[in-house]
């Protein structure tokens, strides 16, 4: 079995989401704890279950599709290092990426109608 852990960012997100949910659904909380703990138990014992098509483009990261939730992880080959959990409806955060300076001229080479359709 692999260890799982958990960044600052998804241990919060967790105690948030379960938060939110008590107050508004006690059952809903009940389903949402149950189902990450199911997800941890997964990944502990298959940590290459999740996939490579809805999640993070980060080199190397899985994301475990849970119910209505996402868990972003990356797996070593020994340990999982859970990086985001988040509701399928969020956008997938991408990380920052500056623009290179060819690519700019190439979108200067296109007409004014080749742009606006980007």
């Amino acid at each position: 079995m692999s260890r799982v852990r958990l960044s600052k960012d998804a241990a919060n997100y967790v105690r948030a989401e379960a938060e939110y949910l008590r107050q508004r659904n006690p059952a809903a909380a009940r389903k949402f704890s149950s189902a990450m703990k199911n997800a941890k138990r997964t990944i502990q014992s298959f940590p290459e279950a999740g996939n490579r098509v809805h999640g993070l483009q980060i080199a190397g990261s899985l994301t475990l599709v849970v119910g209505d939730y996402l868990l972003d992880y990356i797996y070593d080959g020994s340990q999982v290092d859970v990086i985001l959990i988040r509701h399928g409806r969020m956008m997938t955060p991408t990380p920052a990426v500056d623009i290179d300076s060819d690519l700019e001229d190439e979108l200067d080479s296109f007409s004014d109608d080749t742009k606006s359709s980007f």
